[in-house]
């Protein structure tokens, strides 16, 4: 029980992290990149919000009951496409560039966390909970990772090379 609270505290620092770094790109960005960091900013809080659920019940010292894995389940999930100019917006600039590169290892760490505590977890409902986070958090990183290959040859294009 210790080792899965401790778990549970290691996410929720790694989904406030997420926030920071969606809300930040939100607010360097425009147009539909804005769109797109500002709605992962929020399934990161969601993502939080229910860690803090299952955590103020283990904190009590008890096994959560709540079955959060069909809460998360219920929610449809749709992969966005990326454009050419969503590319070329993202490479454009730095700042932003740099929340992708970020993100993707965030998203990792997260996926493999995730799947750790579904290891760890003896009641079924937290097993298939954090299983359902981790290919969620999967999802995330497959999409940041094309993200930041597909605006590569982009980011060169628009750099200008300049001495620091």
């Amino acid at each position: 029980m210790d080792e899965l609270i401790q778990a549970l505290r290691y996410a929720m620092k790694s989904e406030i992290d997420s926030v920071t770094i969606y809300s930040e790109a939100a607010l360097r960005a425009e147009s539909d990149v804005a769109l797109f960091f500002a709605s992962r900013a929020e399934e990161e809080k969601r993502h939080y919000n229910w860690l803090l659920r299952y955590y103020k019940e283990m904190e009590g010292g008890r096994m959560p009951t709540t079955n959060l894995a069909a809460e998360i389940q219920a929610i449809p999930y749709k992969s966005p496409m990326f454009s050419q100019e969503f590319l070329t917006r993202v490479a454009s600039d730095r700042h932003v560039s740099a929340a992708v590169s970020s993100a993707v290892l965030l998203e990792l760490n997260a996926t493999q966390h995730y799947r750790k505590m579904a290891d760890l977890a003896q009641e079924p409902h937290l097993k298939a909970f954090f299983l359902s986070l981790s290919e969620w958090e999967n999802r995330h990183y497959e999409e940041l990772l094309k993200i930041q290959e597909d605006s590569r040859h982009y980011w060169f294009e628009e750099q200008n090379f300049e001495p620091f």
